[in-house]
Order: C-alpha cells, then sequence, then structure tokens
C-alpha cells in the first residue's frame, strides 16, 4: 500500500466531520430532556389533581347520579340532593329520649334494682335463684354485651321495698310479683364490666404530660386525619363524646379515632361505623351534648387501651369533690394542640354560683362546672368530647367537655355534659345495637 497516498487521503478529511458517537449522544441528550420534560408535566398534574382533590373533598361532596358537586353544608342536611342519597347516606343518627331502662345499678356495692312494671317501683333482686342467664339478660338491658360477675350481699331493710326474684320472659327481665320468699336475705350485687382500671396513678397537680396507662380510655376523635375532640372508651366497640364535635363534619366515612397512645401522631386507629346524637330541643339548644360513636371493630383490653366506667345513676356529688380532665386541647386561649397528652386536676363547682358568676342561667340541670376558682386550670379548644373523671375506688366518666368561656380565666369555669343525666339514653342506644 503506498503510505503518502494514504495520509494523504487521511489529512483531506472535513476537520468539521463529527463522529458517529457524538451524533448519538446528542440523540439521547434531546430525548431525555424531552422524557424529563413529559415527567415533571405529568408530576405537576398529579399535584395540582391532588391539590383539587383534598379541595373537593373538604368541601364538597361527589354524586354519582346525577354526576354532580354537593356543598358540605348540604350533606346530612336531611335533604336529598343526589338521586341515590349518598349524601344523606351513614350520617350521624338523632336518637330521641326513649323510657328508662328496666335495670340500674346503685353506688352501693353495684347493687342491683329492678323496676317493676306494675307498680312503677324500683326493688332489689334477690340473690337466691339468680342465674348466669339472668345476668345476662340485665346488662342487656343496660346495653352491655360482655360477660357479667355477681354475688350476693346483704342490705338493710330500710332502703328499699323487700327484694324479688326476677325472671326471664321472652329474653326480657321480669319482676315475680308476689314470688318465694327470699329466704337467703343476700341482694344481687351486679358487675357488668370490667372497667375505671388504671396502669397508674396520677400525681402531678395542674397541667402537665400524661401517661396513656394512666388513662387507657382517653381516645382521639380525627376528621380526615385531624383531631377534632376527645372521647372516652366506654366499651370494646363504643366512645362517649360531645355531639357538637359533629356539627361541620358530617361524613362517617371520614372519622377515625385514634386509641392507645398519649400522642396525636402515630398509634392505631379504628374505623367509625355509625354516630348517635341526643336530639336537641330548642328550649335549651346547649343541653343534650352528648354523643356515642359505635366503631367497626372492637378495642380489645391493654395497658394502654381499657374503658372507663360510667356513672352510679345514684352518685351525687358534692361540690369542691376533686375531678381530673385529660386532652390534647390548646395550652392556652389562641394557642395550639398539645401533641403529648396533659392532664389536670379540678374541682367540682356548684351550679348556682357558676350561673351567678359566669353563665347568667345557662348551666343547667344536665350540666356541671368544674375548674379552680383562680382559675389557670381548664379545658380548652381541642379538649371537647374528653372525659371529666371522678374516682371512688374505680375511675367513672362523670363529665363531658362541652362549652364555656375562654380557657382556664378566673370565674369562668368549664362546663360539661352530665353523664348521670343520659344514662337512659346512653343504655337505649347501646341496647338497639346489640
Amino acid at each position: 500500500m503506498n503510505m503518502d497516498s494514504a495520509l494523504e487521503r487521511l489529512n483531506s478529511r472535513d476537520p468539521c466531520t463529527r463522529p458517529k458517537s457524538s451524533r448519538v449522544s446528542e440523540s439521547f441528550k434531546r430525548v431525555g430532556i424531552l422524557v424529563l420534560a413529559v415527567v415533571l408535566t405529568l408530576a405537576c398534574l398529579v399535584a395540582i389533581g391532588f391539590l383539587v382533590k383534598i379541595y373537593l373533598d373538604h368541601h364538597y361532596l361527589f354524586c354519582k347520579q346525577p354526576l354532580k358537586l354537593v356543598p358540605l353544608k348540604q350533606v346530612c342536611d336531611g335533604q336529598l340532593d343526589c338521586l341515590q342519597g349518598e349524601d344523606e347516606a351513614n350520617c350521624p343518627q338523632w336518637v330521641p329520649e326513649g323510657p328508662p331502662a328496666r335495670a340500674r345499678v346503685s353506688k352501693d356495692r353495684s347493687i342491683l334494682q329492678v323496676l317493676n312494671s306494675n307498680t312503677g317501683a324500683w326493688s332489689c333482686v334477690c340473690h337466691d335463684h339468680f342465674t348466669p342467664a339472668l345476668a345476662r339478660a340485665t346488662c342487656e338491658q343496660m346495653g352491655y354485651s360482655s360477660t357479667p360477675t355477681f354475688h350476693g350481699v346483704e342490705v338493710g331493710a330500710e332502703q328499699l321495698p323487700p327484694p324479688y326474684e326476677v325472671v326471664l320472659s321472652n329474653g326480657s327481665i321480669q319482676v315475680l310479683e308476689p314470688g318465694r320468699k327470699c329466704l337467703s336475705g343476700l341482694v344481687v350485687s351486679l358487675f357488668c364490666s370490667s372497667c375505671g382500671q388504671s396502669g397508674r396513678t396520677p400525681r402531678v397537680l395542674g397541667g402537665s404530660p400524661a401517661a396513656i396507662e394512666t388513662w387507657p380510655w382517653q381516645v382521639s376523635l380525627q376528621y380526615r386525619k385531624e383531631h377534632i375532640c376527645g372521647g372516652s372508651i366506654i366499651g370494646p366497640g363504643w366512645v362517649l363524646t360531645a355531639a357538637h364535635c359533629f356539627k361541620n363534619n358530617p361524613i362517617i366515612q371520614s372519622w377515625r379515632v385514634k386509641a392507645g397512645s398519649d400522642l396525636l401522631s402515630g398509634a392505631a386507629t379504628f374505623a367509625v361505623e355509625k354516630v348517635f346524637l341526643a336530639e336537641v330541643t330548642p328550649a335549651s339548644p346547649k343541653d343534650n351534648d352528648i354523643a356515642l360513636v359505635k366503631l367497626r371493630s372492637p378495642v380489645h383490653d391493654t395497658d394502654s387501651t381499657k374503658p372507663i366506667c360510667l356513672p352510679y345513676f345514684d352518685e351525687e356529688l358534692v361540690p369542691g369533690t376533686p375531678l381530673w380532665v385529660i386532652g390534647w386541647g390548646y395550652m392556652e386561649e389562641h394557642g395550639k394542640l398539645s401533641e403529648r397528652l396533659q392532664q389536670a386536676e379540678v374541682q367540682l363547682i356548684d351550679k348556682r354560683s357558676c350561673n351567678q358568676a359566669a353563665y347568667h342561667g345557662d348551666v343547667t340541670d344536665r350540666m356541671l362546672c368544674a375548674g379552680l376558682p383562680q382559675g389557670g386550670v381548664d379545658t380548652c379548644q381541642g379538649d371537647s368530647g374528653g372525659p371529666l373523671l371522678y374516682s371512688s375506688g374505680h375511675w367513672q366518666v362523670v363529665g363531658i367537655v362541652s362549652w364555656g368561656q375562654g380557657c382556664g380565666t378566673p370565674s369562668t369555669p368549664g362546663v360539661y355534659t352530665s353523664v348521670r343525666a343520659y344514662l337512659d339514653w346512653i343504655y337505649a342506644v347501646r341496647r338497639s345495637e346489640l
């Protein structure tokens, strides 16, 4: 081969001619930029769509037939806006007060009393022929589904009429009259639930962080993952709270109940199946601030999840009685929620002085006042629905955080729904779901 001619051909190449690999690299760059632009555009569209969905979910309900958006203020208002009724399905249910339960237990050793439908009188029950089946039927009158326990105790003859026997008739308890004589003289002490047991004793006075093992019945009611109210476990599938928590948050599927943690974040949540509200009367619009939440699955007993006891029907608390309040509410007025559960000790305040000092008669016989005369310790926004607690060997929820003026200001204590005033309502709602 002639080397001179080869070098001449090599040197005569156009210096501007680029190799093939360079052209391929530039093609890849152009394609990559195009792909990146498409991906970023899609990501922006997804983000915008997500934000639009969040906005629509917070302001509207989507109707399938006809296809339209219904403002949330029109949801659960009693008027059908969707052809298939989605806007009025699964709404909180208003439940009027019904007839009283035919069974109740006294603060005196949990002695059972039954109502004689013929005379309208309450009587103790003779222990002689009382059976587990009778105990179960009696507890069902009060809405309990767990296995009860009972034993016989002595009772003074002056407390009530002589004890009667009861029998089962079509699944209900009936008083036998005149019945056999109660030979043992013992009456039934009945326990429908193992409740009110705290793993720790509160020792710190004033507002302070709390452990969930001290208050294992405390829950957070959350609407679209946002804490709205507190509540109390009163049974495996039941939470007691305030009715006003649901005023602007009517969609049942959007509610969750967080239990078992003293922190607002994390921990397991439970889906809500139904919400029951006490009917409000125009004469007393602040009365009946009570609600029952039925969960889709039960909350099992652990060190951090236990039920609180309902109060006894005859538990009369006197002014000055020490009580406890707990919650994640604002630490100060116009503040923000506490991430950690807080506890504080307060006192029961006389209803008359509560009205005279601050509330001008708005505090009714179905409410309680609690706080400290000098102020400084009180419930606040975010504590609504939580419990006002009393201990008499076991813990009872005697009140529900309802309303008040300010947070911890002197002479304006917190106002609570009296749970004792609504025992028959609670019993009737739970009984209807057995």
